[in-house]
């Protein structure tokens, strides 16, 4: 039995010439969309809605339910709704994007791949499920099917996987993580919803990860969407030779932070769900302003003169890569240590 009040939004969703904006300004005015039907013309067939929606083998989850993320709540673009297939608590994790070139070179490939595996311990990793970059940050954030942090965006309605190459890992990302889309079922595909698609990764993600960008590719496009939404956006530096990089190394020269590996995604974003701000240089020792000295004490105690790696760091004193990054950044301002490349450190 489908709920009344689904089938009303559905119907007053998709009348011909409501868009989203449209939609919730009805809402706002007569309160429900079940009033707001009696206002419009030519609505959507009820019976059809629900023939429709008996038919699919996937769920949907309406814009006042409590699962529906909060990121799309703040946006004047919300989408009335979201059609998904998996696990749908995965919204509640803090996410992050990973996109690029459809053409993308084995190098840019391991690097999603690998970006993607790292981060899906502490993100929800949301992509676009095309071919290059996009597959392999889906394929990455599987790696540990546990962390439960796949997430792909569809451009179309759910039932239309696209691209068809893909179909294993949709049928993956359906078992172990979430498909989501905006799009009603059995819709005929548009040019325009990759730009939707587009557009919710951003709306949803905290930050997005730019891999081979050409200047003029969709890539750029969705940067440019993410960067309008207030998302943080970084890429990864490459060849300025390839043109595959001109955008990604555009974005960098125009100050967008850059990314080789996990550990400068966790230091632009933060651990606790914001970019964490610089402290001030102070004579006054930042150390002891920090309620959890003992554990400054304990990393500058295991470090030498000899650089070591931060992971290995994070084993001795177990404290977890995130907090760690603080730390270090703390006692390098107070030229307590020296960081050099390779993500190592020693004692200054």
């Amino acid at each position: 039995m489908i709920d009344e009040k689904i089938l009303d939004w559905v119907c007053l969703s998709n009348t011909a010439g409501i868009g989203s904006k449209t939609f919730w300004t009805l809402l706002n005015k007569y309160k429900t969309a079940t009033e707001a039907l009696n206002y419009v013309k030519n609505p959507f067939s009820k019976q059809k809605a629900k023939q429709i929606l008996k038919s699919i083998n996937y769920e949907i989850l309406l814009a006042n339910d409590k699962d529906f993320p909060i990121e799309l709540k703040r946006s004047c673009s919300c989408p009335p709704m979201l059609f998904y297939k998996g696990d749908k608590s995965i919204l509640s994790k803090r996410k992050i994007g990973i996109v690029g070139a459809r053409n993308a070179s084995i190098h840019g490939m391991k690097i999603a791949r690998t970006l993607a595996e790292k981060l899906s311990s502490e993100f929800a990793i949301i992509s676009g499920l095309a071919k290059g970059i996009d597959a392999n940050a889906h394929v990455g954030s599987l790696e540990c099917p546990e962390n439960k942090s796949a997430i792909a965006v569809l451009p179309f309605s759910l039932e239309n996987v696209y691209p068809k190459e893909n179909k294993n890992i949709y049928e993956k990302i359906a078992k172990y993580g979430l498909l989501i889309s905006e799009v009603f079922p059995y819709s005929v595909p548009e040019q325009g919803m990759f730009q939707g698609r587009n557009r919710l990764i951003s709306l949803l993600a905290q930050g997005m990860i730019i891999i081979e960008a050409g200047v003029k590719s969709g890539t750029m496009s969705t940067a440019k969407i993410a960067l309008d939404y207030g998302c943080e956006v970084m890429a990864v530096p490459g060849s300025p030779l390839d043109p595959r990089y001109f955008g990604s190394n555009l974005l960098i020269k125009n100050g967008a932070p850059l990314i080789q590996n996990y550990y400068d995604v966790i230091e632009v974003l933060g651990a606790d769900n914001r970019v964490p701000s610089q402290p001030p240089i102070e004579t006054k020792k930042i150390i002891e302003k920090q309620d959890n000295f003992e554990k400054y004490e304990k990393v500058l105690s295991v470090l030498s003169s000899t650089p070591v790696s931060i992971d290995l760091i994070s084993k001795y004193v177990q404290i977890e890569i995130p907090e760690l990054l603080r730390i270090i950044s703390d006692l390098e301002i107070l030229g307590k240590i020296i960081k050099y490349c390779a993500n190592e450190i020693a004692l200054a």
